[in-house]
């Protein structure tokens, strides 16, 4: 079996994408704020420091989900970073950047976190694992991914509102959430609103590598769910190209960072490679040795000098 003679082309993805955008409402505002601005954490840390304004917005389904805005105090137009989470699922805060002076919107989609905590266990399994990624595979209109782009798309229309901001934003994340800012980012691109993007061991990388490995690593979590049956087979992995990085690589013309950590075997290094060379814009890869899969500890800088040099 062909695996890349299933997988959707490029105009198919972009098509899929822009009917998914063509349902999300271009007027947003949150239905409910709270304030945590203030919230002492005492164990706060750049990762987990929880503060901020909680924003709870509506899917086009009509689920909710929540994100934490983190505001440059600063008097001014500021720069804007849309940070989204890894498939573990907790909203982590980088209180950094909104001291060198970038606004912060840490968008959590479909409830899987919110101010209390985790939450949405219809779309988790019994033992809390998310189910996002296998959801309805054989449907791609109801597919899960599509549902959670659109969350996060409906809090970026609320963000571009916002009267501080600039009209060029910074997509990142980690894991999940560096595959999900790239993916995110190419799916606004035609907008013109994307100023660059940095993704950190991103997750979400070349399904068709990972398929044939002997460990599959993260990737699991998707292709353990394939069915045997071929017709219905084919159908679940071709679902599965709208949500690889490689297949919007073409797309993403914009400044790109990624990271890779050698010892990585939950989003191998050469998935990550696969992507790089893809890259048709202003690209860079850093590998850190000896390092596997985890918040990298230096990204957060260079997280700061990419948007610094690039938005």
């Amino acid at each position: 079996m062909n695996l890349l003679q299933i997988y959707p082309s490029q105009v198919e993805v972009e098509s899929y994408w822009n009917e998914a955008l063509s349902e999300v409402p271009t007027e947003i505002e949150p239905e409910e704020r709270l304030e945590r601005t203030l919230r002492v954490f005492p164990q706060a840390c750049d990762y987990h420091a929880g503060c901020g304004v909680w924003l709870k917005f509506k899917g086009v389904d009509g689920d909710p989900f929540w994100c934490l805005w983190q505001e440059c105090p600063r008097p001014g137009i500021h720069k804007a970073l849309v940070h989204l989470p890894g498939y573990g699922t907790e909203t982590s805060t980088h209180p950094s950047l909104v001291h060198s002076g970038y606004h912060v919107l840490h968008i959590n989609p479909r409830g899987y976190c919110s101010p209390d905590g985790f939450g949405n266990q219809e779309w988790r399994e019994p033992n809390g694992t998310a189910t996002v990624i296998y959801r309805n595979l054989d449907n791609p209109k109801e597919y899960g991914y599509r549902f959670w782009f659109q969350d996060a798309i409906i809090a970026f229309r609320w963000l571009q509102h916002q009267a501080n901001v600039d009209k060029k934003f910074g997509f990142y994340g980690s894991s999940q959430g560096g595959g999900a800012a790239l993916i995110l980012a190419s799916i606004l691109s035609d907008e013109g609103v994307v100023g660059a993007v940095a993704a950190d061991v991103p997750f979400l990388t070349n399904f068709l590598m990972a398929f044939s490995k002997q460990n599959r690593g993260a990737y699991e979590f998707a292709l353990s769910h394939l069915p045997k049956d071929e017709k219905t087979f084919q159908q679940c992995f071709r679902t599965l190209g709208f949500v690889d990085t490689v297949v919007h690589a073409p797309r993403m013309r914009y400044p790109v960072l990624l990271t890779a950590g050698e010892l990585d075997d939950l989003c191998p290094r050469d998935t990550i490679h696969s992507l790089y060379e893809r890259l048709p814009g202003t690209r860079a890869i850093v590998e850190f040795h000896g390092q596997g899969h985890a918040y990298t500890p230096n990204f957060l800088v260079l997280v700061k000098t990419w948007f610094d040099l690039y938005l």
